[in-house]
């Protein structure tokens, strides 16, 4: 059977990790034996609780996107007759806002659904 050397303390370090996105809230040693088809073999696990930083997502999602929904209202104060600056400006707003989508969907887990995030971008 495998146990953890050092009981509880067998794991050091965990205070020093720093996550961007993450903070570690708790952590468990799991010494055990699992039974499967084949046979019964130890396992020796480590678990983390994290947490999520909600000012992680605000300064790299929501900050930004909010700034260039309010950048793409200014075409409606620009003049009629510069429609070039109009769509440059429209164009700009729209690959920005699409790089951020982009960027937050490589960043965030892969599911098979749509996220309130998701609704959230495209709705801005």
């Amino acid at each position: 059977e495998f146990y953890w050397k050092g009981g509880d303390s067998a794991v050091t370090g965990v205070t020093r990790i720093e996550l961007p996105q993450f903070s570690i809230v708790d952590y468990k040693l799991v010494s055990r034996n699992v039974v499967f088809s084949t046979g019964a073999y130890p396992r020796l696990s480590l678990s983390f609780k994290l947490k999520r930083n909600i000012g992680y997502f605000i300064l790299q999602t929501y900050m930004p996107s909010i700034l260039i929904t309010i950048l793409s209202w200014v075409s409606f104060w620009i003049n009629y007759d510069a429609s070039a600056a109009r769509v440059a400006l429209g164009i700009t707003t729209v690959l920005t806002m699409t790089t951020i989508n982009t960027h937050l969907r490589e960043t965030l887990p892969k599911i098979p659904y749509v996220k309130a995030i998701d609704m959230y971008l495209m709705g801005c």
